[in-house]
This record gives C-alpha cells, sequence and structure tokens, in this order.
C-alpha cells in the first residue's frame, strides 16, 4: 500500500512538472514573438514582417533567422535561429 502511494506521488509530480514546463515555454516564446522581429541585411538591422506571411525561418545550424532590439543595452540580440527566407 505504502509504494502505491510513493507511485502515485511520483507520478503527480510528472505530470505537474511536465504541465508547467510547457506553460513556461509556451509565456517565453510568446513574448519573443510578440516583439518587433529584425534581420540583418549585411549592414544593418530592417524589420523583418509577420513570420508564417511575410518570412519563414528554414533550418540552418549556425546562422540567426531573426533579431530582438533590446532596449536596456541597446543591442539586437538573437530571437531564432535559422535562414530568412521571405515569402512576398
Amino acid at each position: 500500500m505504502k509504494q502505491k502511494n510513493i507511485r502515485f506521488s511520483l507520478l503527480a509530480l510528472a505530470v505537474i512538472l511536465g504541465a508547467g514546463s510547457a506553460l513556461a515555454t509556451t509565456v517565453k516564446t510568446s513574448n519573443d514573438r510578440a516583439e518587433t522581429q529584425y534581420y540583418w541585411t549585411g549592414t544593418g538591422y530592417a524589420v523583418a514582417g509577420v513570420e508564417g506571411y511575410d518570412y519563414v525561418c528554414q533550418w540552418a545550424q549556425y546562422e540567426a533567422c531573426t533579431y530582438v532590439f533590446d532596449s536596456a543595452t541597446g543591442t539586437y540580440k538573437r530571437s531564432k535561429y535559422g535562414k530568412i527566407s521571405f515569402l512576398r
């Protein structure tokens, strides 16, 4: 009986931690997408547009697809990895 309670407790803990991790990841991703996305033009940064409508990020191992502007430091930080491909 005691073993059943321990097993149930561990299973419940695993489910709760999994759901919490999924929620935390979703919230972080949503915040990044709400910010204006920029791409590197070769000489500066330009507004990328709407992902899935104006551009998509294709897989690329070491390239950065889009950046966000960090107003606290005044720099652009990588937001998403990949190679940017414009749809329109």
